[in-house]
């Protein structure tokens, strides 16, 4: 019989699919990454057909050692995820395997948490936080403007999107109903490359959301923007796109957010930022190097840093959504049908 390999157990819901699939299942049985020999070994298996694999995992990276173990049959390796940064997609299907990801279903989830730590941030949620925890609370005298931050709803405020996507626009979205109805924020955004078409579609997208939004290049996103929201793929162009000249182009009063992916924003010049009040704060859900993030990290250590651990797609109902679809992908690849959702580059 055919063979789906599971490195990760994927909850409830998705395990029932694939159970009913009819294909047999080889299944790491503990709720932990498996060791990269168990992945290479089931993989070799010449009725192996699909994988379904976690996003970032060392054992589950899809390299030339991974897909050079691959039986003759591997039809399709499905990420539970819509980042692809760990996959050579370009060797995978010049051996005519298939990738599959997760796009669209953790754009809402992700916008959710883009949005808190913009307001954490703003509103030096970290900062109070660890007054609180190290009874220091006492200590501070009271006056008028003692932990302010600045304001969403500030007139005139501008915000800066690097990458404009599904989740930037969810986020923005959510940033509206928090911001100033009588003045409104202007929103830039920058991405790879300007369009020919580029005034229609930044008219179409200011009309969608009642704002004005304009496409601009990345050094008016850092010099304008009283919030820089980091929301684009990584690429080979991304890679430290936010680094210490970005940061010092941006306003000393303006904060970062990174919901992306760790290596778009250099740690050491971010941490030299926030410690020469070159910006006012910073706010990530991804850090270059998680999970192996320690408690002396200077961004960790940081008051004017909220730092959480990749929890963007952590909640229940969009986990499960990403994992359907990474079930459905890799039973699809695996029957030689078309995916649901296949990257493309």
């Amino acid at each position: 019989m055919p063979k789906i390999l599971i490195s990760r157990h994927v909850g409830d819901h998705a395990m029932s699919i694939l159970s009913s699939s009819g294909f047999d299942l080889i299944v790491n049985s503990e709720d932990a990454a498996p060791s990269r020999e168990w992945v290479l070994k089931h993989l070799a298996d010449p009725e192996m057909a699909a994988m379904c694999l976690m996003h970032g995992q060392p054992s589950d990276i899809v390299d030339e050692e991974l897909l050079n173990a691959c039986g003759p049959n591997v039809k399709c390796l499905s990420t539970f995820s819509v980042g692809f940064d760990h996959i050579n997609v370009k060797a995978a299907n010049e051996r005519g395997i298939k990738i599959g990801h997760t796009p669209g279903v953790l754009d809402d989830a992700v916008a959710d948490v883009t949005v808190m730590l913009v307001l954490m941030t703003m509103r030096r949620v970290e900062n109070g936080i660890s007054l609180v925890k190290a009874g220091e609370w006492a200590q501070i005298p009271w006056a008028p403007f003692v932990n302010c931050g600045p304001s969403i709803s500030h007139p005139s405020l501008t915000i800066s999107f690097i990458g404009f996507g599904r989740i930037s626009q969810a986020t923005l979205s959510r940033l509206l109903a928090f911001t100033s109805t009588s003045h409104p924020p202007r929103i830039l955004y920058t991405s790879s490359r300007a369009r020919p078409d580029q005034v229609s579609i930044d008219q179409a997208f200011s009309e969608k959301f009642g704002v004005e939004i304009k496409r601009v290049e990345r050094e008016q996103v850092a010099k304008q923007g009283d919030i820089v929201i980091v929301l684009a793929s990584q690429n080979p162009q991304t890679v430290d796109f936010v680094n210490k000249e970005f940061l010092t182009w941006m306003k000393k009063t303006a904060i970062l957010v990174n919901c992306a992916r760790g290596p778009l924003v250099n740690s050491e010049d971010l941490a030299w930022a926030l410690e020469n009040d070159e910006i006012y704060g910073a706010g990530l859900d991804v850090v270059t190097g998680e999970p192996n993030v320690s408690a002396d990290h200077p961004l960790v250590k940081s008051r004017k840093c909220v730092v959480l651990p990749h929890i963007g797609s952590g909640d229940y109902d969009t986990r499960n959504k990403m994992a359907e679809l990474c079930v459905r992908n890799a039973i699809n690849g695996a029957k030689g049908e078309a995916l649901l959702a296949e990257v493309k580059v």
